[in-house]
């Protein structure tokens, strides 16, 4: 297993998405007060975000295959600091909106290289163990971010909560200059575009790799639809206040921790290709509860039941898709990394504001849910196929 301070440390970096996401979910009604902008466009915060991650780990990956992992993990620290400043600063909705992009540009670097740096250390079932503790690590950072944003709003604002990300970047930096090692070789620059180039090849021409980044990137769908209409779904929708709707999202982050936890403590007995399926297979029927619910007009208190149920297993899907697809090319995991964390951010940052689609956000967001959940499924089933032992 990776030692414990590199273990945190990589959590730390991978969290990265989860700190400048939730943080300032509580607060999004207030930016579209004081910047004058609607919904759809604060919502485009978060889709620029999650594009940014994706083209940046689409770039850094495979190019950190080639010249190693550590400087360009600074290079991406640095330039989520830089644009955390200036989100804070910004004047309109269109700067924040061009903030937000570059730094999930820094934000994807970051991401994509502590991912690729777990099966440059370890394999097979103990990368899906390191990849599940991880998932659990970061999940703390849903469960904690909303509750920091809560506190913050009011005596800090939104531009606030942008300043105690910007020094979260800051620790970030330190931590990745201190507690990281270099766990690749550089081969030099010579003829870097053709290796590039071929490492994508390589990544792309394993059939098993398309099947988990299905499943991967439409169970991260699920937890999305969630995260970017839970804002308006919980106050909104449900009437709780802000604080009411960060212990709530915290809750149920904290079930997307238990099911982290619980995936590591399987995986000592049966395969991550069972544990996938056993998580969609999960996500499948929560998911279809919950529209079920939402459809006969039940309670609020049994849609939140129902929403957690939906929400826990995301982890189980996310992880093992993860450690499964590294472990079918680890001499260019960095390459296969960022086509997964590309196409998954990408489809976080098309989710988003379709959320604001139709005229009853709830129904919106369970219907989302429960078809990304069917068609991550399908991914699944397709990967997994023989893989009875991995």
């Amino acid at each position: 297993m990776i030692p414990t301070p590199l273990l945190l440390s990589l959590a730390l970096l991978s969290a990265t998405a989860a700190f400048a996401t939730d943080m300032y979910l509580p607060v999004m009604p207030d930016i579209m007060a004081e910047l004058g902008a609607s919904q759809a466009e604060v919502q485009l915060t978060l889709s620029a975000f999650f594009v940014g991650m994706g083209f940046g780990q689409l770039f850094i990956g495979p190019l950190s295959d080639d010249i190693g992992r550590k400087r360009l993990l600074l290079t991406g620290a640095v330039g989520a600091l830089v644009a955390s400043v200036m989100a804070a600063m910004a004047p309109s909705i269109g700067v924040l909106i061009a903030a937000r992009l570059l730094q999930g540009l820094g934000g994807g670097a970051c991401v994509v290289l502590a991912r690729a740096i777990v099966p440059d250390l370890v394999a097979g079932r103990a990368a899906a163990k390191t990849y599940s503790l991880l998932m659990a690590i970061q999940g703390l950072a849903p469960a904690v971010a909303p509750v920091i944003g809560g506190l913050l709003a009011e005596p800090v604002g939104w531009r606030g909560i942008f300043w105690a990300l910007a020094a979260l970047h800051l620790v970030q930096l330190v931590v990745a200059v201190v507690a990281v090692p270099e766990t690749r070789a550089s081969s030099g620059t010579a003829g870097l575009g053709r290796r590039v180039g071929r490492n994508y090849l390589a990544a792309l021409s394993k059939p098993r790799v398309w099947g988990f980044m299905v499943s991967l990137c439409f169970g991260f769908a699920v937890l999305f639809s969630y995260i970017s209409a839970s804002s308006f779904v919980i106050q909104e929708a449900f009437g709780f206040s802000p604080q009411m709707y960060s212990l709530i999202f915290a809750v149920n982050a904290l079930g997307v921790f238990a099911c982290s936890l619980l995936n590591v403590r399987m995986l000592n007995s049966v395969s991550a290709a069972t544990m996938l399926r056993f998580g969609v297979g999960w996500s499948v029927l929560a998911c279809t509860a919950l529209i079920t619910l939402v459809r006969i007009d039940v309670p609020v208190g049994w849609l939140l039941v129902a929403l957690w149920f939906a929400v826990a297993p995301c982890s189980l899907l996310m992880g093992n898709s993860m450690a499964l697809a590294t472990g079918q090319l680890r001499e260019k995991a960095g390459s296969v990394s960022a086509v997964l964390g590309f196409v998954q951010f990408c489809f976080a940052g098309a989710i988003s504001p379709m959320m604001s689609i139709g005229s009853n956000a709830v129904v919106t967001m369970a219907t989302s849910m429960v078809v990304c959940s069917c068609i991550a499924a399908v991914g699944a089933l397709l990967g997994t196929r023989g893989l009875e032992n991995t």
